[in-house]
């Protein structure tokens, strides 16, 4: 099966799931009337909706790179991930409203144990939903699938501090708990909402993805070539699955174009089997200079001035700066 079916396969899974859980939910708020419950139920209602939207982005984001999208359309999945983020806010939001005028009128809390039965199943169905999603996002490389997983995995977290509430309430008969625990979900959605749309709106922006500029300094090092001198300004557009990326490479001077553009086509299709993500390169060459001479390994060098001391190390540090004729 390809990598585009298991992520469909994996967000259809993810939204049968939501409408599953969002019934249990509906159920347990019906059964207890638990304002803490309601919150969580508002959640889910979220988790639907983004469902339905990670399954469009993942079936869009699969679709190749055309005249108007040159570099496809994997950021779609950026999108996805920072509209569920906003979704996210937007419920925290309503449940610290319900929870703040829960403490002003308190609700009737009744029939806990039917609510425990319900908010069970729901758990058990989300945290092996959430776990799933998140592994499937890591295999397919897909952030929408992972955005998703993590969501999911937070809507186990504040049913379980749902469930925490419940107890209290019923061993202690002070009913504001339910209300205190419905205002702590609200906070902590909140802050798992901005975590989400801080990193999606970075992607979305190509700011510096600093484990894949780790990852690609360590393949590029791997599979160096006598030759390739030095490679600097380095830079990287994140589409989804599909990273480009572009720098320079120095090689020798008196090389001619043909014999350049060979070596150089040979080391991309190597670092690109070895990333860790699919993608592209696009060097611009420079010619090496005397000052490249201490850096330089090519063993017949017909214009070296100066002997060789060591091949620069190809660091993630160094190669997104400027050229640099030390070791």
């Amino acid at each position: 099966m390809s990598l585009v079916k298991k992520s469909t396969t994996a967000a259809v899974f993810s939204l049968l799931v939501s409408v599953v859980v969002l019934t249990l939910k509906t159920k347990a708020y019906y059964a207890t009337n638990s304002v803490a419950v309601l919150s969580d139920a508002l959640e889910t209602v979220v988790n639907v909706i983004t469902a339905i939207i990670a399954l469009y982005a993942v079936k869009l984001a699969a679709e190749p790179a055309d005249e108007n999208h040159p570099y496809g359309h994997g950021k779609m999945e950026y999108f996805s991930a920072a509209f569920e983020g906003g979704m996210i806010f937007f419920a925290a939001l309503s449940i610290l409203y319900q929870a703040i005028k829960s403490f002003f009128f308190v609700s009737n809390i009744q029939n806990l144990s039917s609510g425990f039965i319900y908010l069970g199943a729901a758990t058990l169905l989300n945290l092996v939903t959430g776990i799933f999603l998140i592994y499937s996002g890591k295999i397919n490389r897909s952030e929408a699938l992972k955005a998703s997983g993590k969501h999911i995995l937070t809507d186990v977290m504040t049913t379980l501090g749902v469930g925490v509430g419940l107890v209290l309430v019923s061993l202690t008969g002070i009913r504001w708990i339910d209300s205190f625990v419905g205002l702590m979900m609200g906070v902590w959605l909140g802050f798992e909402a901005y975590k989400i749309l801080r990193h999606n709106s970075g992607a979305l922006l190509d700011e510096t993805d600093l484990a894949a500029l780790k990852n690609i300094s360590q393949v590029i090092e791997k599979n160096r070539t006598l030759g390739i001198v030095d490679i600097h300004h380095l830079r990287m557009i994140r589409s989804g699955n599909f990273h480009h990326i572009d720098a320079h490479m120095v090689v020798p001077f008196f090389w001619d174009v043909e014999k350049a553009h060979s070596v150089a086509h040979e080391f991309e299709l190597n670092v690109v089997k070895d990333y860790h993500c699919d993608g592209e390169f696009a060097f611009h060459m420079d010619p090496c200079q005397q000052l490249y001479c201490k850096v330089c390994a090519l063993p017949e060098c017909p214009v070296r001035k100066q002997a060789f001391v060591a091949e620069r190390a190809f660091t993630k540090d160094h190669l997104i700066k400027g050229p640099r004729y030390t070791v």
